[in-house]
Parts: C-alpha cells; structure tokens; sequence
C-alpha cells in the first residue's frame, strides 16, 4: 500500500460539493492523504487559450472576478479544515476539465458530491457527477446530496461476476478501502426470476471472481428484484452497507440514452456514497 493516498475532491464552494469532504475526513482518520481540491472556471473551449490574458474572445473582467472569488473562498476553507491541500483552478468544461486534471495528476481516488438528476434530465444529460464517471478513467466516489456518510464497515460490490477481468486500479481501491477499514466486503448480483433455476451456477461465478481477485473476508449474495438499481438500492436500505462498489460500461451518445448505465443510475439516485470505476 502507499504510504499516501492520493485523493482528488471536485468542489465549487457549495453545501453539496463539501459532501464529499466529509467523507474524506474518515479516510484521514485511517491513512494520510494528499488532497488536491479541485475548483473548476467553467468557460467555451474553444475560447480559452491556456490564461486569462491569452484568450482574446472571452470576458476578462469577468473571469478575473470569478478566480479572485476562488481564491478568496480557498483561502476561507483553509481556516476551517485541520487537514493541508493543494488548491487548483482549472478551466473549460467541468466534465472535461476535472477528466484532463486527473489525467495529469493521476489520482488515486476522486471523490465528489451530487445533487442527482432525475426523469428526462437524468436521461439525456445526466447530473454533473454522471458525466464526469463517464469520460474519467479515475475510480470516483459520489456522495448525493442526501447520502448517509458513516465510517466503512460494510462494502457491497455489485457485479454480474462473470467478466474475464476487473481493472487493477478499481481493484486495488476496494482493497484499499477494505483494509484500511477492516471492512467486510459484500458481493451482490441482482437475479430475474427467469435467472433462479441457475443460481447455484451465479453463485459458483461470484465464488470464482473473489478467488481470481484474492479478496478477503466477503460474503455472496443473490437477490431477486425486476431492475438492478431497485434490487441494490431495497438490498442496502436492508443491510445498511456503507460503501456501493460498481463498475460502468460509461456508455455515451445513443447508446447512452437508449440503454443507460446501471452505474450512472445509481450515482444519481444512491441513498450510500458510490464508488464507480470504468469495466474494460
């Protein structure tokens, strides 16, 4: 394990991006961090020439006034948080721009508050924290709005166990998290009815993945519901887990709308953070 974690928070200064700071406070308590806040000047790409100065077709005054209130605002937050943390200001887009920052820096973890999205919304465009789990290749943990934030001792890892193989770094973060925590970890697949006549076979499955994977102290689980969000979502509401472990497809365009993502459902909707990470 490194002897830091290297952890990335998204804020804008607002009551729900400062979620995720107090899920990183109990990540703190187990390990030391490097934090980077992250605070995004959202202007036109194709406006922006790197500074301030060198864009010639965007309002300077007005985006001096936005970056002298940033500063201002880190400079407040440091005199209420007991942790260090490197302070960024980027630019452009928000998905694009906190995806080009952690492709830079190479963050172990992101982690970022969601007010969520529902209905059309959630369809065609998603919520902010939607769009940044589907073009970041970082694991990202979402804290809605409304989540409940308690220390780690149960993981639920939502799968249909039977992919060939999980990407390292996904990998290598539950089990972070699982050991700094001395968690348990809890694999979960959601069945149809159709599905229960094989559910020694899924089972078998789920048994054959955390074997491959080396994993420690987990339990299996199958639960039969009609959609996989609903099924995660009444499992946790009974078990009251405190962390959902999912992969994405991070489907875009017309397949994105058309077929969605079980993931991106769930980062909108999740009542527990969620830790998201991209399936090969």
């Amino acid at each position: 394990m490194k002897k830091k974690l290297n952890v990335m928070v998204p804020v804008d200064f607002t009551p729900v991006s400062f979620k995720a700071l107090e899920f990183l406070s109990f990540l703190m308590e187990k390990t030391p961090i490097e934090t980077h806040l992250v605070h995004v000047v959202q202007v036109n790409a194709a406006d922006w020439a790197g500074s301030t100065e060198a864009s010639e077709t965007i309002d300077r005054a007005e985006i001096k006034e936005i970056e002298q209130k940033a500063e201002q605002q880190f400079r407040e937050l440091k005199q209420h948080v007991d942790f260090k943390f490197q302070a960024a200001i980027v630019y452009g887009g928000l998905t694009t721009a906190l995806a080009s920052y952690a492709a830079k820096h190479q963050p172990d973890l992101m982690i970022m508050g969601t007010a969520g999205a529902q209905g059309w919304q959630e369809k065609v465009s998603g919520s902010e924290a939607q769009q940044v789990v589907r073009h970041t290749e970082v694991p990202v943990i979402t804290i809605h709005q409304h989540a409940s934030i308690t220390p780690i001792h149960h993981i639920l890892w939502v799968a249909d166990f039977e992919a060939k193989k999980q990407p390292e770094r996904a990998v290598a973060t539950v089990k972070t998290l699982q050991q700094l925590f001395g968690a348990q970890l809890h694999l979960l697949r959601i069945i149809r009815k159709q599905d229960e006549p094989r559910a020694g076979e899924l089972k078998q499955h789920m048994q054959q993945f955390a074997e491959s994977l080396q994993l420690q102290h987990y339990e299996l689980h199958l639960r039969r519901d009609y959609i996989v969000p609903e099924g995660v979502r009444n499992f946790n509401r009974e078990t009251e887990m405190d962390l959902v472990v999912i992969g994405t497809h991070a489907r875009k365009g017309f397949s994105q709308l058309f077929y969605g993502s079980i993931a991106e459902t769930l980062v909108n909707r999740c009542i527990r953070p969620l830790l998201t990470y991209h399936l090969k």
